[in-house]
């Protein structure tokens, strides 16, 4: 009796994982469809932006939703590093030196995006020692659980 109320535990514990990592995706990906449109007619001067960008969105959606459903597992915490390492290295190979050029006609138009690539790389090197505590941190408490149940027995 006791093991098949532990399966319908998990069983609803691992739908609600998956409802929640769902939501979430439809939600980030809601915001992509909306401001794509928006942003399309300057997405039009730079070829291949927009084809890059929906990569990014579907990597970045598919290691959100990994990550969503191994709650609770070492794999919740090794997803949350892949993600914010593939944003690092988007980011890098998006930008490159952080200054983009474009030219339409006889029309310039230079972006100096160093400030803003120093600082997202930043960001994300904190989600990355985050995670990487988040790690430890877990570990520690499995460790400690275990260590009180081998005492108490």
């Amino acid at each position: 009796m006791a093991e098949k109320k532990k399966s319908s535990n998990i069983i609803k514990e691992v739908s609600f994982r998956i409802a929640k990592a769902t939501t979430k995706a439809i939600l980030v990906y809601l915001m992509y469809f909306l401001l794509a449109p928006l942003l399309a007619p300057l997405f039009e001067l730079v070829p291949g932006v927009m084809e890059s960008i929906e990569a990014f969105v579907a990597v970045y959606i598919t290691l959100m939703i990994i990550s969503d459903v191994a709650a609770r597992t070492i794999f919740e915490h090794i997803f949350r590093t892949a993600r914010a390492v593939f944003f690092m290295g988007y980011l890098i190979l998006s930008l490159g030196n952080g200054v983009i050029s474009t030219s339409y006609q006889n029309f310039s138009l230079t972006l100096d995006l160093k400030a803003f690539t120093a600082i997202a790389l930043s960001l994300s090197l904190l989600n990355v020692a985050t995670a990487i505590l988040q790690v430890i941190n877990f570990l520690n408490s499995k460790a400690e659980a275990d260590s009180d149940t081998s005492s108490s027995q």
